[in-house]
């Protein structure tokens, strides 16, 4: 160095931009600059021979508690490894008053000072102010953003950590080549501290001449910049320009010092291998007797990690805003005390239905848009206690229109802020409930399928059942009759002979009227039943009716009378008629004692055609009534009497033909009495 220049190197300790402190071996304060004493809002009177941790910073709040066990470890390495050694960028908050705390983001450089037996004398502590360089964003902080988010910048913050930790290792293989730390010797002040030694140890030095040229650098410079002292003295720092600043930057620099004002800023520079690195530059010109600069003391920081971490913050924060701008779930940002929305994003905007964010902010009121809002209170106690919930909820916009919102809360660790992520689950929860209703009706088809599987299975059992007894019986009469027939000779009274005839025509005319009931049936079954509409008399056409069934019930000593009121003329299918009654008489007959009387009646009133058949028979249990027109089934009362048991069902199905209905009502013991109505005019219908 030049012998010529003299520096106050306690001076420029005590002036450094940068907080610096001195610590003993146990970590008692021996000294501390102004930039510490203003950054921690303490004079150097209150620090002074107090140990280190009863008034360094230490984060009240859980999850900071880190950066206070990595400060202690840092130390911890310093005095067990006798080498320097920096910690990343961590969260602190400075107490200003009792009650009011100032967050700062802070970087630590631990620089050990050895005596001639290479023991530690004294720790440099340097504590690098990098609040300015979140604080010059207009983007909240990690703690501001919502949980999710913070967490993320934690995660960075390990990660810039563990990077530093490999990065120390890098650097403990070169420092077994260089040479040992200064000693101290003679050349402590009166205060037992060497401030150039300071300097040296915490700092990257260099002094220049008034036109830029390297005159003196200590081995920090030549560390970071990859030259070595011989490469660096007798250049302009112009070596180690990267090119990143504009001409303008250097221009403004030069004109500053030159002018004899210390200039103080951040430069990126090139090392000699090409890599680029950040360093907080301080420059202090020295006059002459004529006040003008004739040497230049150029202190640097190296803060390469702390810009990288600050643009690996930005990013984050980039990504969380373009996330949280352009998501499909509309996200909100509330100040628990008092209840009130400070932030949301415009799909929160819009799923609510407000015209703006301005107008969101102003306006919105989250019990107003509840449908149900003591549930919501409810579910904001339940947060208070659990720290998140997540619940599905009926919410309404501002029009009144609603909607199902699927919510999830989570406060942030101090509990004074909420984030909460909406998403509309409408259409979900209507598929949801389109989807369960298809499932019931179609289990309900599947039911009644089955139900209906089960009474065809029935109906195939009564129609097994039925048939068997129903044509054994004529058949056996038949084979009989036949058997006999054969016996009989020429001579045989001609009286027996027409017996057995008369019994075999009986059965099979029996035996044709069953097949015919199989068939008719299944022709309605199918719709191929052909009939034709046409004008008629109506009395006239029950009276031929009446005659062709008198046979039958003058065996059965029966009386059938009937009454006609109203219009006589219809216009119906005389065929299908005649069908229903020929029936419905039948069965009258056949359920009804001898000598009793079948009353008929028929009415014909403005449109409407209707018949009335009534016995004084058996009736039928009430226990039958509602399976009384099912095919094959036949009432409890009836089952020694000859039948199918598709007569009913065939009439019902004729019924329907001619766009009719049928009712009944019976007694047991009394009678029955079948009531049917007809439009008395069918038009149109020729099948």
């Amino acid at each position: 160095m030049d012998a010529t220049v003299n520096i106050n190197y306690q001076t420029l300790f005590e002036d450094s931009p940068n907080a610096l402190l001195v610590l003993s071996p146990t970590y008692q304060i021996c000294s501390a600059n102004k930039a510490y004493c203003q950054l921690l809002h303490v004079s150097v009177e209150d620090l002074l021979a107090q140990d280190l941790w009863t008034v360094f910073p230490l984060p009240p709040q859980a999850h900071q508690a880190t950066a206070s066990w990595l400060t202690k470890a840092a130390l911890d390495h310093v005095l067990e490894h006798k080498k320097p050694h920096r910690l990343p960028a961590q969260v602190y908050e400075i107490r200003i008053t009792n009650n009011r705390f100032e967050r700062k983001y802070l970087s630590i450089l631990n620089s050990p000072v050895l005596d001639a037996q290479n023991q530690v004398q004294f720790i440099f502590l340097e504590l690098i102010d990098l609040t300015s360089f979140l604080s010059s964003s207009n983007q909240p902080l990690a703690e501001d953003l919502s949980s999710h988010f913070s967490e993320r910048f934690l995660m960075l913050e390990n990660q810039m950590f563990q990077q530093l930790q490999e990065i120390q290792s890098l650097n403990d293989q070169w420092q077994k080549n260089r040479p040992q730390p200064w000693s101290l010797g003679q050349n402590f002040s009166n205060d037992g501290i060497d401030y150039q030694l300071a300097l040296d140890t915490a700092d990257i030095v260099a002094i220049t001449d008034q036109k830029g040229t390297i005159e003196y650098v200590n081995e920090n410079f030549c560390t970071i910049s990859q030259y070595t002292q011989d490469e660096l003295i007798g250049q302009n720092h112009r070596i180690i320009n990267s090119g990143h600043h504009p001409k303008k930057f250097f221009k403004n620099l030069w004109k500053t010092i030159g002018s004899g004002v210390i200039w103080k800023g951040e430069i990126r520079n090139r090392a000699k291998d090409g890599s680029l690195y950040w360093v907080d530059t301080t420059i202090f010109p020295f006059l002459d007797a004529h006040g003008k600069p004739h040497k230049y003391l150029v202190i640097r920081t190296d803060i390469t990690e702390a810009k990288q971490s600050i643009e690996d913050l930005k990013k984050s924060e980039e990504r969380y805003r373009d996330i949280f701008s352009n998501t499909l779930a509309a996200i909100f940002t509330t100040d628990i005390d008092p209840l009130r929305v400070t932030d949301v994003n415009r799909r929160g905007v819009d799923m609510f239905g407000y015209d703006s964010k301005h107008d969101f902010l102003k306006h919105f009121d989250i019990t107003a848009h509840c449908v149900h809002p003591k549930a919501y209170q409810d579910q904001w106690a339940q947060l208070q206690q659990q720290g998140e919930i997540k619940h599905i909820e009926q919410l309404t916009r501002k029009d009144g229109s609603v909607f199902w919102g699927s919510i999830f809360t989570k406060l942030n660790h101090s509990k004074t802020t909420a984030h909460t992520l909406l998403l509309d689950v409408t259409a979900q929860i209507d598929f949801q409930d389109a989807l369960e209703a298809q499932v019931a009706e179609r289990t309900l088809a599947l039911t009644e399928s089955l139900a209906r599987e089960k009474q065809l299975h029935e109906m195939k059992s009564n129609f097994l059942g039925i048939a068997s007894h129903e044509f054994r019986t004529p058949l056996s009469t038949i084979l009989s009759s036949a058997s006999l027939l054969k016996k009989y000779d020429d001579q045989s009274p001609p009286e027996l002979r027409y017996k057995h005839l008369n019994r075999i025509t009986q059965s099979v005319n029996h035996l044709t009227a069953i097949l015919n009931d199989f068939l008719t049936l299944e022709k309605l079954r199918k719709g191929f039943v052909d009939f034709e509409v046409e004008s008629f008399h109506l009395p006239d056409f029950i009276a031929e009716v009446i005659s062709e069934v008198e046979a039958l019930t003058q065996v059965n000593r029966q009386k059938i009378t009937y009454t006609h009121t109203g219009t006589s003329q219809v216009n119906q299918s005389p065929k299908v008629l005649k069908n229903i009654l020929l029936n419905l008489i039948s069965n009258a007959s056949k359920y009804s004692a001898p000598g009793k009387e079948i009353q008929i009646s028929s009415q014909v009133d403005a449109s409407v055609l209707t018949l009335r058949i009534l016995d004084h028979g058996m009736g039928i249990p009430a226990q039958d009534h509602d399976k009384l027109f099912t095919e094959f089934y036949r009432a409890q009362n009836a089952q020694n009497i000859q039948g199918t048991g598709l007569g009913l069902s065939i009439v019902k199905n004729y019924a329907a033909l001619l766009e009719g209905t049928i009712e009944f009502e019976s007694q047991l013991g009394k009678g029955t009495v079948f009531t049917l109505s007809f439009p008395s005019s069918l038009k149109g219908h020729t099948w």
